[in-house]
């Protein structure tokens, strides 16, 4: 069992050890056919005539980011960002291997970047922020939940007027909505998720009232 989730080496150490295997996604929690309608409505429903951006935090070796750059029928920039360097080398060595993008004018990135400092991209920038699992790592750190609040709120201050936060756990509404809202950031609606395979999962539609911790 792994500790110290919140430390860039604890998931170097992890992502070191799937190397020299044949290559597979790893989603925690729910994977892309779960969530992928979810995803693509939120996205509908924001309605832009220039392209939308969404940005996952915490990507790893996900398939989501991928998946949704593939499939997407409108244009939609996908930026992928993790701290760990091991997991973004093991992505973008199978970007070669994707289908070419329903629209032409989708673009997928992968940015090593620390969630808890997103200086390096422009405020107010991304339509959705898709958040599945990585603060429910950062609320395992033994600091009364001070670096999930950090994250939560720079990640909040990365989306545009009218964007939102998808966050996907496996935490029950009564201890998740009361951390987010205890805040004073959020507004929080709560979806169960529940597929042929899995039950008890939810999805936490995050609409930002500040961006001030």
């Amino acid at each position: 069992m792994f500790t110290d989730l919140q430390k860039q080496t604890t998931w170097d150490t992890i992502y070191q050890k799937s190397q020299g295997q044949p290559f597979q996604y790893f989603d925690w929690f729910l994977g892309y056919s779960s969530l992928k309608g979810l995803l693509l409505q939120l996205l509908r429903d924001m309605k832009s005539e220039a392209s939308l951006k969404l940005l996952d935090i915490g990507c790893g070796t996900s398939e989501l980011g991928p998946r949704l750059y593939c499939e997407c029928p409108f244009p939609l920039h996908v930026y992928c960002v993790d701290f760990s360097p091991i997991a973004l080398a093991i992505m973008r060595a199978q970007t070669s291997q994707l289908p070419q993008p329903v629209s032409s004018a989708s673009q997928l990135h992968f940015v090593q970047t620390d969630i808890r400092d997103l200086s390096g991209f422009q405020q107010q920038s991304f339509n959705l922020i898709l958040d599945k699992g990585t603060l429910d790592a950062l609320l395992q750190a033994n600091d009364g939940g001070e670096t999930a609040c950090c994250a939560l709120t720079e990640s909040l201050r990365m989306l545009s007027p009218g964007g939102l936060m998808l966050q996907v756990s496996d935490e029950d509404p009564d201890v998740r909505i009361v951390w987010l809202e205890s805040l004073r950031l959020v507004t929080v609606t709560v979806l169960q998720v529940d597929t042929e395979k899995n039950t008890g999962y939810f999805a936490y539609i995050i609409k930002p009232m500040s961006t001030q911790c």
